[in-house]
């Protein structure tokens, strides 16, 4: 659609096609966020995919639920959002890519890893909004915040096609360590012991290894679950790292979501069977459950979200069967019957 592509940083009062964000954007929502307005027609499980189906519309259809849209807009810089973007914008090209355009979509919003390929795009799109290593910084010198995210969105949106099938050589800085660093991460977990839990979307992987530290695309690329728990056993203790995906987030039609653990109450629990203080540098810290993907690790504060590599490990005393257990029984608790309708 021959639409302007907007950074939406608030809620305005014209019609427009917010995509892959969810803020109570009039016009046409199409988006797999929590809270969103997707025609039910159009739901599935990434963003992207919705605007796919959109495009398959017949035109009549289309026009009708884009009557009076003057822009397509996101909220947020993403590879799902930007790929939704682009779909909608350009829609004859993006269907001609369509496979490799849901294969990057999946890289970013479930940080599976379809194949290599797709991995690199997102390490891409990520980069490209980089103040400090995108070779676009030209483009946005002397921007604000929201101007920078609007830039980048923007050019990315008009050259996808040409990122997701062209050379990536000429963007090598911002994937080559990544990617050598998710092969070697990948080789770990398979040399590792591996536990699937599945009536618990769980799987615990564990390794003797020197520097066990695997990266979040390694994880849930070799796993499939929605939470996963990376058990590096050392002398004296273990490093934890315990990662709830954002299938459990997202609002998808292929798999319901199982309940998240109260990540509160099991951080509070672990700090009193390692006899850690609540006020401690080093101790049990958890993400908010309710953001897209949290986290609970033994080691030092890290308030960021969505952090490849888990840095601010530390080693714990407590045993691998007594943290298992502990997460085990948490999430039990969490547990609910399947919905039978």
């Amino acid at each position: 659609m021959d639409l302007p592509i907007r950074f939406s940083a608030e809620r305005t009062g014209e019609r427009q096609i917010s995509v892959d964000g969810t803020w109570g954007q009039p016009g046409l929502n199409l988006s797999h966020w929590p809270g969103n307005t997707t025609p039910a027609e159009l739901r599935r499980d990434l963003s992207t995919e919705i605007v796919l189906a959109f495009d398959r519309l017949p035109a009549d259809r289309r026009e009708e639920l884009a009557r009076g849209c003057t822009a397509i807009a996101n909220n947020h810089y993403d590879t799902d959002g930007l790929c939704a973007a682009f779909a909608a914008r350009f829609p004859e090209r993006a269907l001609a890519i369509e496979a490799q355009l849901v294969d990057v979509a999946r890289a970013g919003d479930f940080f599976e890893m379809p194949n290599e390929r797709s991995y690199q795009v997102d390490l891409v799109l990520n980069g490209l909004v980089d103040v400090d290593r995108s070779p676009w910084r030209a483009r946005f010198v002397g921007a604000s915040d929201r101007e920078r995210r609007e830039i980048v969105m923007r050019d990315a949106v008009w050259e996808l096609d040409d990122i997701v099938t062209g050379d990536l050589e000429r963007f090598e800085d911002l994937w080559r360590a990544e990617l050598e660093r998710s092969r070697t991460d990948r080789a770990a977990l398979a040399a590792g012991s591996r536990d699937d839990i599945t009536h618990l979307d769980l799987c615990i992987f564990a390794s003797r290894a020197p520097g066990f530290e695997p990266g979040r695309h390694a994880l849930f690329g070799s796993s499939g679950a929605d939470r996963v728990l990376a058990i590096g056993e050392r002398a004296g203790g273990a490093t934890y790292r315990f990662v709830i995906g954002t299938h459990s987030w997202f609002d998808l039609v292929s798999r319901p979501p199982l309940a998240r653990p109260a990540l509160e109450t099991l951080a509070a629990r672990l700090n009193v069977l390692e006899n850690s203080s609540e006020t401690a540098a080093i101790r049990w810290h958890h993400h908010p459950q309710t953001t897209p993907s949290p986290e609970l690790w033994f080691g030092r504060a890290h308030p960021g979200l969505f952090s490849e590599h888990a840095s601010y490990l530390e080693t714990s005393r407590l045993a691998p069967s007594i943290v298992r257990r502990e997460i085990l029984e948490a999430l039990r608790a969490a547990w609910t019957f399947p919905d039978d309708d």
